[in-house]
């Protein structure tokens, strides 16, 4: 940072990566430290590490021990500091990320200049506009845009899957991703949909409150002009 002349600020930023990574992983990577291990074993310790926490995320809760295993066997561990700004809206989106711990700011900017904001904690994800890319036919190789802007609202610990990891996992099991109990799963959590699910309602609401107005207004009658 000193060779480079790095500004303060971004010198404040590494230390506080650092600290943070140092605090959860007590330097010990074990991604790092399995990776050259024989496959057959290194899967299964990954399956032994990472199940629980893959099992707490509600899209993964209908899905069998097969692609359970194959998606432990591809995750990878991420810590996000205070203020990071992960994605911004209309960027390509390079992987789904599953929050394990901490909170995220999901912000997205509507018609109007309105922006809608809501919150993702332990459980949720986003990313999911990969699932409807890999999904899609005829396949598409351009990967698609971020509807959304993340930043952190705290230190954040999730674990990721890269784009390519997402293409190869509904792939192979395509049978699985098409379930509706998994389709449904993935729109009541996806940030995304949320977002559309409540400016739907909230544009209903009005429109019926208009119509309440109008109503009420055509009962009264206007006063006539006093004669002088």
């Amino acid at each position: 940072m000193r060779k480079r002349h790095l500004p303060a600020g971004f010198r404040q930023r590494v230390r506080n990566y650092e600290r943070q990574r140092w605090a959860a992983m007590r330097g010990v990577d074990e991604c790092e430290m399995i990776r050259n291990l024989p496959e057959g074993l290194r899967r299964d310790i990954k399956y032994h590490l990472c199940l629980d926490l893959v099992r707490q995320v509600p899209l993964f809760q209908h899905m069998d021990d097969l692609v359970l295993e194959n998606i432990c066997d591809r995750v990878k561990s991420l810590i996000f500091t205070k203020g990071e700004t992960i994605t911004r809206e209309g960027d390509p989106v390079q992987r789904m990320l599953f929050v394990v711990r901490g909170h995220l700011q999901s912000s997205q900017v509507l018609r109007d200049g309105l922006k809608s904001c809501c919150m993702l904690g332990p459980g949720n994800f986003s990313g999911d506009e990969l699932l409807s890319w890999c999904l899609r036919r005829p396949f598409i190789e351009r990967l698609p845009p971020s509807s959304s802007t993340l930043v952190t609202l705290e230190t954040t610990e999730a674990f990721g899957l890269e784009a390519e990891d997402v293409k190869y996992v509904t792939q192979h099991f395509r049978y699985t991703f098409v379930n509706e109990k998994v389709k449904r799963s993935a729109r009541y959590y996806s940030p995304g949909w949320r977002t559309w699910a409540a400016v739907a309602i909230q544009l209903a609401w009005r429109r019926y409150k208009h119509r309440l107005t109008l109503t009420s207004l055509s009962f009264i009658r206007p006063r006539r002009p006093l004669s002088r």
